[in-house]
């Protein structure tokens, strides 16, 4: 008896951002964007992921864990990246 499963891959485009920060990051707005505050400082402060921040990609893995967990899937305990749905 031949078993067979069907196997797939994805490429998340731009993964990093889709995914929620935990933590506050504040920065300062890049050179050269103008922003009118009357004469103020302004600091802007991420909602989202940017690739380089030191935990982009354990935020990232979670985000899509979770999602994956919600469609049904199960994780793969010998290796993690791997997921299989029953």
């Amino acid at each position: 008896m031949d078993h067979y499963q069907t196997t797939r891959s994805i490429d998340v485009i731009l993964a990093y951002p889709q995914a929620k920060i935990k933590a506050n990051i504040y920065l300062f707005p890049p050179a050269g964007i103008v922003i009118n505050t009357g004469g103020q400082d302004l600091v802007l402060t991420l909602k989202k992921n940017l690739y380089g921040l030191k935990d982009a990609g354990r935020t990232w893995c979670e985000h899509l864990a979770s999602g994956l967990k919600g469609m049904g899937f199960k994780q793969c305990e010998a290796d993690q990246c791997v997921w299989k749905k029953d």
